[in-house]
């Protein structure tokens, strides 16, 4: 098979189809699977429940929940060829699903380890400019400098580009990069407990 059908049925691997049914105040998410191998990772040798899924089932799932608040209850309902499933699937998959999330549960917490240091960083960074500047206007009152000289006003636009920035870098790190970990570890967490069930078609 040459290159551009690789990436055609690569393509074509990704089309989940995604359903959702409301009762009595809880969501049924069903995703329709075209092979089990949009699940379960071909390329991990591993036996289940170990196997890993795949990134594009690990980011469909919790793409989907990411709809919901993460206390809304849910149900999730994976479908795939009836000749595909092996004889065990009704527990042996909900249960390789929710060990999965389960185990990648702790590498977003690494990634909040590391994005709460570096937003901690660029915080004493901005602290340290905000310093630098005030001292800088000190000076320059201090000594009945002109503020309207262009030195002033050269330094000055360097201070205020570095303020901005430096605040900026601080601010998405907590309120968007920070904040989006949070919650795909809440999504993660979620997932690895809450109510799975697989059907054949």
């Amino acid at each position: 098979m040459c290159s551009s059908d690789n990436h055609d049925v690569k393509l074509n691997m990704r089309n989940i189809a995604v359903s959702r049914t409301g009762q009595d105040g809880s969501i049924t998410l069903a995703f329709r699977f075209k092979s089990i191998t949009q699940l379960l990772d071909e390329d991990d040798a591993t036996l289940l429940p170990d196997k890993e899924l795949t990134e594009i089932a690990e980011e469909t799932l919790a793409g989907y929940l990411d709809e919901y608040k993460v206390k809304k209850s849910l149900h999730l309902v994976l479908t795939f060829p009836e000749k595909e499933l092996p004889p065990d699937a009704g527990t042996i998959i909900p249960e390789t699903t929710r060990r999965h999330f389960s185990f990648h549960t702790d590498d977003v917490i690494h990634d909040m380890v590391i994005s709460r240091r570096e937003g901690m960083y660029s915080l004493a960074i901005a602290i340290g400019n905000a310093l630098i500047t005030i001292f800088f206007l000190y000076f320059i009152e201090s000594n009945g400098i002109s503020f309207e000289s262009f030195p002033v006003i050269l330094i000055g636009g360097f201070f205020t580009i570095l303020n901005w920035v430096t605040i900026w870098d601080t601010y998405e790190h907590f309120v968007y990069d920070y904040r989006a970990l949070w919650r795909k570890k809440r999504i993660y967490e979620k997932i690895s407990r809450i109510p799975i069930t697989v059907e054949g078609y």
